[in-house]
Formats: C-alpha cells, sequence, structure tokens
C-alpha cells in the first residue's frame, strides 16, 4: 500500500478518536454535574488510577504503558479541566451553554 493509504487510514482513525474523545468529555460532564449536585469533588484520584491501572492492563501494544499511562493522565487531566470550565455552578444557579452549545444547569462541584 502506498503511503498516501496509509495516511487516509489515519486519518479516518483521527476522526473517529476524535468523535470518541468528545463523546467522552460529554459523559465526564454528565458525571461532573452529578457530582456537583452531590457536593462531591470533582477529582477523585483513586478512580482516577483505577481508570490508569484498567487501560495499562488492557493494552495490547506496540504503545508501551509508559505511553498508554500518558495519554490517559492528559484525558483525565483535561476532563476535569472540562467538567471546571463547563459544569461548575455559579452561586445564583443559572445555567450556561455547555460545550455542544446546549443550555445545560450549572452546579456546584
Amino acid at each position: 500500500m502506498k503511503i498516501k493509504n496509509w495516511r487516509r487510514k489515519i486519518d479516518a482513525i483521527d476522526t473517529a478518536m476524535l468523535h470518541l474523545l468528545n463523546l467522552r468529555a460529554e459523559l465526564a460532564l454528565e458525571v461532573g454535574r452529578l457530582k456537583g449536585e452531590r457536593g462531591l469533588a470533582l477529582r477523585v484520584p483513586a478512580r482516577e488510577q483505577e481508570i490508569l491501572t484498567r487501560v495499562k492492563k488492557l493494552n495490547p501494544g506496540p504503545l508501551g504503558e509508559d505511553s498508554i499511562e500518558k495519554i490517559y493522565q492528559l484525558i483525565l487531566n483535561e476532563s476535569i479541566r472540562t467538567q471546571e470550565r463547563n459544569a461548575v455552578a455559579k452561586p445564583n444557579g443559572r445555567s450556561r451553554a455547555g460545550a455542544n452549545g446546549r443550555r445545560r444547569r450549572v452546579v456546584a462541584a
């Protein structure tokens, strides 16, 4: 196969990964909203470690465990940042538009 064909396959995977990352972020926003309603902290180190351990165990390679950990740590950090930007309440309880433009009820984290 030619380089351009391999690159087309990579582009298709990048498109799918982008979709999945944004879908994951939407789910994380919902988790953040629920945590806010219950007065829970957004960051739960034990859960983050559980995710890191799980994905490293599932990793078939060729990426090494250290690479997987770096990638997922970044995903987890950005999930928290997205929750903070989009799902944290203002004191007056007004709603803000979420990442997809829809109105969200904004809750305390």
